[in-house]
């Protein structure tokens, strides 16, 4: 995390943004949801990185801080309900939810009908796929939750997060009912050390073999996603969703 940035803007700067600005961007939406809306960054960004006149709403468990605007519209509210959302958006993003939503099905299924057809969904989470990840989940013997800085204040689940991964997310998303399911990649400083590919290399050698083998399109589209870097030792997923029925 840039430590400079956090400073100048009043809050975290994680380097998966600017990969959710540019999907919007290339998206064209130009109405969207930002749910949870926690630190505000997205209702900031979003129109001077796009370029776009672009309508943000905002709905969270808890009030934004002072330093936080660039909303239309804002909404307390908890996610593990039903969405209180006025009409269909362009897109919806969802930042470090997905692995502390008590029912994540509810919450995806929520989300999606928030959305136009053919409305896109962005959904980043912290990576428990991650190689790094999985070593020191087997020296503590359980999977450890994201750090204190990815859990804002205010945020609606009390529960242990669950470990996503690329493989879980995909599953999930296309269960209820998603297409064009596709893993982004985030920059990231330190980011593919010889170490972390590596330690890679078993779960990349397996989708390689699993992708000779795949039947389909489909098929071998998830497993050179699951095999990609951004998969195996990436600390941040940025994966986005399209809801099928629009052109």
């Amino acid at each position: 995390m840039n430590t400079a940035a956090t400073h100048a803007l009043g809050y975290p700067y994680f380097p998966y943004y600017p990969v959710v600005l540019d999907i919007l961007r290339s998206r064209r939406a130009d109405s969207v949801l930002d749910a949870p809306c926690n630190r505000g960054w997205l209702g900031d960004m979003a129109r001077p990185a796009t370029g776009r006149d672009v309508e943000v709403d905002g709905i969270g468990p808890a009030a934004l801080p002072e330093s936080a605007n660039g909303y239309r519209r804002l909404t307390v509210h908890d996610l593990e309900s039903p969405l209180p959302v006025p009409a269909p958006y362009d897109a919806v993003v969802c930042s470090e939810a997905i692995h502390q939503a008590t029912d994540p099905g509810l919450l995806v299924q929520a989300l999606r009908q928030a959305l136009r057809p053919g409305g896109t969904l962005v959904v980043t989470a912290p990576n428990a796929a991650d190689v790094r990840a999985r070593l020191r989940a087997l020296k503590r013997g359980f999977q450890a939750g994201p750090s204190a800085q990815s859990n804002p204040p205010g945020s609606t689940a009390s529960a242990m997060p669950l470990p996503w991964g690329f493989a879980q997310l995909h599953r999930l998303l296309a269960d209820q009912g998603f297409a064009d399911i596709t893993l982004h990649n985030v920059v990231e400083a330190g980011q593919g050390p010889w170490l972390d590919r590596l330690l890679a290399w078993p779960a990349r050698r397996d989708c390689q073999v699993r992708l000779k083998r795949a039947q389909d399109e489909p098929s071998r589209h998830f497993w050179r996603q699951a095999g990609s870097d951004s998969s195996l030792h990436g600390r941040w997923l940025v994966v986005s969703a399209r809801r099928p029925g629009g052109q």
